[in-house]
């Protein structure tokens, strides 16, 4: 179920230009809150540093990847 999650964070966050502006700008947490997502997924994603939205997703895909995350 987390992957299908982060796919959805990454999906709406290039369709939803609110979305992907809060995620990018200091709203992240509480945007993430909306998603289902184990505390140490939540926290690799609060980690990111991507400075724009491919960065943030390519991060993103590696997360996804992570076999010690899922």
């Amino acid at each position: 179920m987390t992957k299908i999650e982060i796919n959805a964070i990454a999906t709406r966050a290039l369709v939803d230009k609110e979305f992907e502006a809060a995620i990018l700008n200091g709203h992240r947490r509480e945007r993430l809150q909306e998603f289902e997502l184990p505390e140490n997924v939540f926290n690799a994603i609060m980690g990111i540093k991507g400075k724009n939205i491919k960065q943030f997703i390519f991060q993103l895909n590696d997360i996804a990847a992570s076999p010690t995350l899922m």
